[in-house]
């Protein structure tokens, strides 16, 4: 069956003349999907070493605040202490740095990872946080006058510290403990009353540090990169996510008040998260720094958070202690690390760009992950996942298929439907739909399975542009799948040829001149520019994502065909039974 030739006129060049148009204009203000050169990361500044030991200086709640190091530097109270080194404690996946004169953990090194110049791994330096991860607050009034030397045995570090309050002393003792092959670090405080009276602290908090946005963390630079404030009510199952870049009064009015499981915070890659062993019963509190970003115009800032669980009257008998136990996860969010942590944290994944489409997308990423387990590569998986896809959705398209193609051989009846009635379209509609029952033709057959398939489809893209798995993974002449298929230098505004997508825009004019069509010429016109305007829109599309779609675009093209076939025989069949008649 072929389709109808276009012809060149006057509205075609107008059309053209609009996609080149948008072609430009996108080419200036679209985001370029290019790895940040060697040596501008975001370079942090060591805070150990300068800080008053067991204390860190809150900054304002607001966004205005913006505390560089050297702020915090001179803030901070020096205290006549020989402070000590970071002590490194790590694995096999990675390097915590620990600071023993405040108890923090002040740098991540991810070793599985690299920066996306991939010059060095990821080095995840929580310096420009308002808090870093297990910083203890609500000791404001308790100053530092012991730093014992830390204890490294096996895989436990021991870290110890005196706090005096005119008489009452207590000493915190913190054991870390790290699993090979794990990205969670376990942290026991002990928090013990060396005097002789009873000692209650109104609130102590523990805090976790934010994460920047993934171009000032790993050097990635993304279309869509989200980042969130996570925390899980004791009364719910699932977490609850809020934007850090949400405006100061709601910022300022989030209600922290209900006990908490767990705190945290994520970026479109990775997470930090907090677990209590004891939840914390007087809720979260929320700081948040707004940092100076370099990658940005002038002034442009991004807001670092911060978040604590708050523990309310802790009680300290004299000569007694308590013990509190937490469990740290940093580390990436694959599908893989996140199903080991408690179920409630599913919800950190931010799959889909829709929460409500998340029970789609997970089984379709826990495929993705099982196919590149029996492949071996993620690209095999994605067509391998694409074509599973379509083949469970074969009968609706084929459905849709076989409606347009009715629709098309009615059109010259419905032409003279519309020609003889259009005086009475009351009159017109219904003998259109008499037309409709007597060909056995649903005019909206067409569309309606389609429009079945999107929240699929929908999902497997955005499972795609959220999987960390695919990040610095190859495939054929694609560099890295999260990224476009750059062949060869940059050329015009920076864009260079993305094979993938050129294919896929081949593609898309192939299927539409095979696809039955009941619209009239004009119609067709701007249906024939769809292409052009897909391929402005979609050039800098992450490769793993335009693999997908032009495996789909295959997939389609081929199966029209089918379907021409199965038409063509169901038309000699007719054609020989009207001449045996």
């Amino acid at each position: 069956m072929k389709g109808k030739k276009v012809k060149f006129d006057k509205e075609t060049f107008i059309v053209i003349i609009i996609a080149v148009i948008l072609l430009i204009g996108w080419a200036i203000y679209y985001p370029k999907q290019q790895g940040v050169p060697a040596g501008t990361q975001t370079q942090y500044t060591e805070l150990a070493g300068t800080a008053e030991a067991g204390k860190q200086n809150p900054p304002p709640r607001t966004a205005a605040a913006q505390e560089t190091p050297e702020a915090v530097k001179t803030s901070l109270t020096p205290v006549k202490l020989q402070l000590l080194p970071l002590v490194v404690f790590g694995n096999e996946v990675a390097d915590f740095s620990i600071n023993p004169n405040t108890g923090t953990i002040d740098k991540v090194e991810f070793k599985q990872f690299s920066t996306s110049d991939k010059k060095g791994p990821v080095v995840y330096d929580s310096v420009l946080a308002p808090f870093r991860t297990f910083a203890l607050t609500g000791l404001d009034s308790w100053a530092t006058v012991e730093i014992s030397k830390p204890v490294l045995t096996g895989n436990t570090l021991t870290i110890s510290r005196l706090l005096t309050r005119e008489s009452d002393k207590i000493r915190i003792t913190q054991i870390f403990t790290l699993d090979k092959n794990s990205y969670s670090l376990k942290c026991g405080v002990i928090v013990q009353n060396v005097s002789s009276e009873n000692i209650i602290l109104p609130e102590l908090k523990i805090w976790a540090a934010g994460l920047p946005p993934l171009r000032n963390f790993s050097g990635d630079v993304l279309v869509r990169d989200p980042r969130y404030i996570e925390y899980c009510p004791v009364s719910a199952e699932k977490g609850v996510s809020l934007d850090p870049e949400m405006k100061d009064e709601k910022f300022n009015a989030v209600n922290g008040s209900v006990p908490v499981n767990w705190i945290g915070v994520t970026n479109k890659y990775f997470a930090s998260l907090l677990f209590p062993s004891k939840p914390f019963d007087g809720g979260f509190e929320l700081r948040r720094n707004a940092v100076p970003n370099e990658f940005g115009k002038a002034g442009e800032v991004y807001h670092l958070p911060s978040i604590c669980g708050v523990y309310r009257n802790v009680l300290l008998n004299a000569g007694g202690s308590l013990q509190l136990d937490f469990s740290c996860f940093t580390g990436p969010k694959t599908l893989t690390q996140v199903r080991q942590l408690p179920e409630s944290t599913l919800s950190i994944l931010h799959l889909s760009y829709f929460s409500w489409m998340e029970f789609l997308a997970r089984p379709l990423m826990w495929l993705l992950n099982y196919l590149k387990g029996l492949s071996g590569s993620y690209g095999i998986a994605i067509i391998l996942l694409t074509v599973i896809v379509r083949v469970v959705f074969w009968p609706v398209t084929q459905r849709a298929n076989n409606s347009m193609r009715k629709m098309q051989k009615i059109q010259p009846r419905l032409k003279e439907l519309r020609e003889k009635y259009k005086e009475r379209p009351q009159e017109m509609n219904a003998k259109m739909m008499e037309l409709y029952r007597e060909e056995k033709v649903n005019p909206v057959g067409g569309c309606l399975p389609i429009l079945l398939q999107l929240p699929v489809f929908f999902a497997l893209y955005s499972v795609l542009d959220s999987a960390v798995e695919l990040r610095h993974v190859s495939f054929l002449w694609a560099a890295d799948l999260t990224k476009p298929d750059l062949v060869g230098p940059p050329l015009l505004f920076g864009f260079g040829i993305h094979p993938l997508i050129l294919i896929m825009t081949v593609l898309m004019v192939i299927q539409q001149k095979m696809t039955p069509s009941a619209m009239d010429p004009m119609q067709q016109k701007m249906m024939m520019a769809m292409p052009v305007i897909m391929l402005v829109m979609l050039y800098n599309l992450p490769s793993g994502l335009t693999l997908y779609w032009t495996v789909s675009q295959i997939f389609s093209i081929l199966q029209m065909k089918y379907s021409q076939y199965i038409a063509k025989r169901e038309d000699e069949k007719e054609a020989l039974k009207s001449k045996s008649a």
